[in-house]
């Protein structure tokens, strides 16, 4: 059975020719800043793309099995965001098993605790998981400026 090495949420990921990945921006915490008075509603989007890596070391004969990385991501209020993001887990012999999932967009709709919520499924069964840690976001209005006097 697959076990858990590394879980993080980053900006993003690079893979070397050599399977390397090097992360960018590891992060915990997201900082939304926006005008006085402006009204966000509970389902925006921020346009940022970011990605949810992990590595997976195998047992003997994982390799011969279909398992299948699936990833979601929770608003505070534990509603849904977006689909259940589920990857096929390319495992190789004595090899650790990466993988990026890689997400368009993060909801800012909501301050708080964000989940992100990983588990593994074999043949449409969980076999493993969840496994979660959160995201933050903190939502920070600027002031209106002051007006000069007349």
């Amino acid at each position: 059975m697959l076990k858990p090495y590394v879980y993080v949420a980053c900006e993003k990921v690079i893979v070397a020719k050599d399977d390397v990945a090097s992360l960018i921006n590891l992060f915990s915490k997201i900082i939304f800043t926006v005008p006085a008075g402006t009204e966000i509603p509970r389902n925006a989007v921020g346009p940022r793309e970011w990605s949810v890596f992990s590595i997976w070391d195998p047992e003997p004969g994982d390799e011969n099995r279909e398992y299948v990385l699936c990833t979601e991501v929770l608003y505070p209020d534990k509603s849904q965001f977006a689909q259940t993001f589920r990857h096929r887990i390319p495992i190789q012999p004595n090899k650790r098993a990466q993988m990026a999932v890689n997400i368009i967009g993060f909801p800012l709709g909501q301050p708080g605790e964000h989940t992100i919520r990983t588990w593994i499924e074999l043949e449409n069964e969980r076999v493993f998981g969840p496994i979660e840690f959160g995201i933050g976001l903190e939502i920070v209005r600027l002031k209106e400026a002051q007006q000069p006097p007349a």
